[in-house]
């Protein structure tokens, strides 16, 4: 798997999480609603926007190094990496070990 491919199968699992865990709450109501919301200082129209948000900060905090680009754009948002060989292996390491373990619990 790439590390494109790692950040896209992250962003999936998160996804579902994210608004299970977040049900009932205001941010999370206007999220459904695809209602503009603040949240952290950054303003969110949908949740695949959110999530994005969540899974850059996931790897800004384990390669603080990194440099990312992330680009809130409704369902169309991505994150851009340019990191060098051993900060992609260290981050495919970790983000490999995540979705396994997020896997497990499906």
């Amino acid at each position: 798997m790439t590390t494109e491919d790692m950040i896209t199968r992250l962003i999936e699992l998160a996804y579902p999480a994210y608004k299970k865990n977040s049900r009932g709450c205001l941010e999370a109501r206007k999220l459904d609603r695809k209602e503009p919301v603040e949240i952290d200082g950054y303003t969110f129209s949908c949740w695949y926007e959110y999530v994005c948000y969540k899974v850059c900060e996931y790897i800004k905090l384990k390669i603080p190094d990194a440099e990312l680009e992330l680009v809130l754009d409704g369902n169309d948002s991505t994150i851009n990496v340019s990191l060098d060989d051993d900060e992609h292996r260290t981050l495919n390491m970790k983000m490999y070990a995540l979705i396994k373990e997020w896997e497990s619990t499906l």
